[in-house]
């Protein structure tokens, strides 16, 4: 049986009766956002998210995970299987106070990470 343990707040180590597994750490937010200046999108933080918590991962896990690197974690009313998490931040880039969010849908079956879909948003609050 492999079980997943949350080691020192920043990475995930399977271990089972060989050799352990680690796997990347979740990127910190700043990080999220230097990948969304590179793809103009959020295609490589959900690749970087979903190499921390790959699918399989108990969902339990992955939201401890997700809370202890900031995030706020919740299950939208009558959406089983859906587990959101929000990542809030500000940004003063180009001058502007910016509200940033980033939004993790983690979709669950059996208790577990099935997938997880990323999306940014941001409130732009003029420049100074």
């Amino acid at each position: 049986m492999t079980r997943i343990f949350w080691i020192g707040g920043a990475a995930l180590v399977a271990i089972s009766g060989g050799p352990a597994l680690a796997l990347p750490p979740l990127p910190d937010w700043q990080q999220l956002e230097s990948y969304h200046k590179q793809d103009n999108g959020t295609a490589t933080a959900q690749k970087s998210i979903l190499a921390a918590l790959p699918a399989g991962t108990p969902i339990e896990t992955a939201r401890a995970a997700l809370i202890a690197d900031g995030a706020t974690c919740r299950q939208p009313r009558h959406r089983a299987g859906i587990e959101t998490c929000l990542i809030h931040q500000y940004s003063l880039q180009d001058d502007a106070a910016d509200d940033v969010r980033w939004t993790l849908t983690l979709m669950e079956k059996q208790d577990q990470v099935a997938d997880i879909h990323v999306d940014r948003t941001i409130d732009r609050h003029g420049s100074a």
